[in-house]
């Protein structure tokens, strides 16, 4: 039966129809970019006499509807009959929304609002700053909506998993042992997804690291990068306020092993040590190599 309908659907539509559809949809197009609202609203309306379901023609014909100001019960008629359609839904969603909020009617907006955020839509710059929702902006629903679409485009924001180093993020004063010995800058970049930290030692060497939970391992990383030629590849654990990494590199010239243990914590009034031993006796003895204090400088 359902090849039949399929069949028959085919058709009605026949070949000459889908031509001047493309067409029309072309025409439609061309118009839109010039600015000729009018001239695309009558093309896109002469695509839905030829074939009522095309759902790309509804959309298309409710956003120019919404955008010129027209009738926003046309606008909502076609939104909703795209989505009926499946073109689009969570674009529907968003425009309905705005209707809804635009024209007082608050509870439809905020339905709209639980169908985006429900949905994955991942797009928070269509939504913070719409002054379409203003008359909303300050409702719960609406606020936990946003919350829930900045979470969708920005996960590792909204998750606080990926929040356990941010003790360190900051401008920092580095010293070792009351002498001056660096300054560093930290910050959260790729939606806080990593950690950039960018060092540079009193005698000018430069280096660079990677610091980033790893959902998959549930465990952190560090990747280490400096301009001496130094790669480090740390994992670690967030405990105790603190992170804790461990590493292992090798000697290319002989092959050593050596273990490493790095650690941050935060030892008060702001300030974070990071201490560094290491082992070349399969851990039996260790070694400082670095401790360090970082005060934050001043604004």
């Amino acid at each position: 039966m359902r090849a039949l309908s399929f069949f028959l659907f085919l058709y009605t539509i026949s070949p000459l129809a889908w031509a001047d559809i493309d067409s029309l949809r072309t025409e439609a197009n061309i118009a839109v970019t010039a600015g000729e609202t009018d001239v695309a609203t009558a093309k896109l309306q002469q695509i839905l006499e030829l074939e009522p379901d095309d759902g790309a023609a509804h959309y298309q014909l409710a956003t120019l509807i919404m955008d010129s100001d027209g009738s926003l019960y046309d606008a909502i008629k076609h939104f909703e009959r795209a989505r009926e359609l499946q073109f689009q839904p969570l674009g529907a969603a968003y425009r309905l929304s705005r209707i809804y909020a635009r024209s007082g009617r608050k509870g439809k907006a905020l339905d709209q609002m639980d169908i985006l955020a429900d949905g994955g839509f991942g797009l928070p710059s269509y939504v913070e700053n719409q002054s379409d929702y203003d008359s909303i902006k300050n409702e719960a629903r609406f606020i936990r909506a946003v919350d829930a679409i900045r979470a969708a485009r920005f996960p590792c924001e909204a998750d606080e998993r990926h929040h356990a180093f941010d003790f360190w993020i900051g401008e920092w004063t580095v010293t070792v042992g009351g002498a001056f010995a660096g300054t560093n800058s930290i910050q959260p970049i790729l939606g806080h997804c990593t950690l950039l930290e960018q060092w540079q030692s009193a005698s000018g060497a430069l280096g660079k690291s990677y610091n980033f939970y790893d959902p998959g391992y549930d465990h952190w990383r560090q990747i280490w990068i400096s301009d001496s030629g130094s790669f480090i590849e740390f994992t670690g654990v967030a405990r105790d306020g603190g992170i804790f990494y461990t590493a292992e590199t090798v000697n290319p010239a002989d092959g050593a092993v050596t273990m490493h243990k790095f650690e941050f914590t935060q030892i008060g009034n702001g300030v974070v040590r990071q201490y560094w031993e290491t082992s070349t006796d399969d851990g039996e003895t260790w070694t400082s190599v670095w401790d360090a204090e970082y005060a934050r400088k001043a604004e």
